[in-house]
């Protein structure tokens, strides 16, 4: 078995600098304790537009870019951090993290498919799964990359599907249900014949790794 360790964070966490903060000091300390490939997890993603707006991109928080950036909103969430006494202690503390230079995060709508795949597609990467043969395939390392970057959402898809233009997307999904679900009625056993075009599509645009998908009657 590969291990790999995942520290899961609420979205909620990204609304307020303190509890960010908080957060990244939490799970360096998690990554320097645990003897495993680490994964720290924003989750709920889906919720983050509903909790207002963000001073930066979420690739700032992903990233952890420049973490002085922060310390002004720092300062305004908390009057009393503008004091010099904290001065320091906020500096040392960001420093801190970002000599580390470890910190990042995925991100995960757990209902969503699409996200879900990009999440596990990482923790194959990270546990060294993605770069081996598949049992009983014959794959390359290079065939095994390649199938692997398939369908991944980069952060600029995360930010547009579910903080710049979520209704849109929700909108979008919404029809695209509605009329598969009309179809499946229409068809009997539409759904099972969608299922099944979905996977051979899917197998199209892979190289050719000798596994064959076949659907039985």
């Amino acid at each position: 078995m590969r291990l790999v360790a995942l520290h899961l964070t609420d979205s909620y966490a990204l609304t307020l600098p303190s509890l960010f903060i908080s957060t990244l000091l939490l799970s360096l300390r998690a990554m320097l304790q645990m003897d495993l490939p680490h994964l720290n997890v924003i989750t709920k993603i889906d919720k983050l537009s509903s909790y207002g707006p963000l001073p930066f991109n979420l690739d700032y928080y992903t990233e952890v870019q420049d973490l002085a950036y922060l310390l002004p909103y720092l300062e305004d969430e908390a009057p009393m951090m503008r004091h010099p006494k904290f001065e320091g202690l906020n500096n040392a503390v960001i420093e801190l993290v970002e000599d580390f230079g470890l910190v990042g995060f995925e991100t995960l709508a757990v209902e969503d498919k699409k996200s879900m795949m990009t999440l596990l597609q990482s923790i194959d990467r990270a546990g060294g799964y993605a770069f081996g043969g598949a049992e009983g395939t014959n794959d390359t390392v290079w065939q095994m990359a390649m199938r692997e970057g398939l369908g991944k959402m980069t952060i600029g898809d995360v930010q547009e599907r579910w903080i710049d233009s979520k209704d849109e997307w929700d909108e979008k999904e919404r029809i695209e249900m509605e009329q598969a679900a009309e179809t499946a009625e229409g068809h009997g056993d539409g759904a099972a014949n969608a299922d099944h075009e979905e996977i051979m599509e899917m197998q199209n645009q892979l190289p050719d790794t000798g596994v064959k998908v076949l659907r039985k009657r």
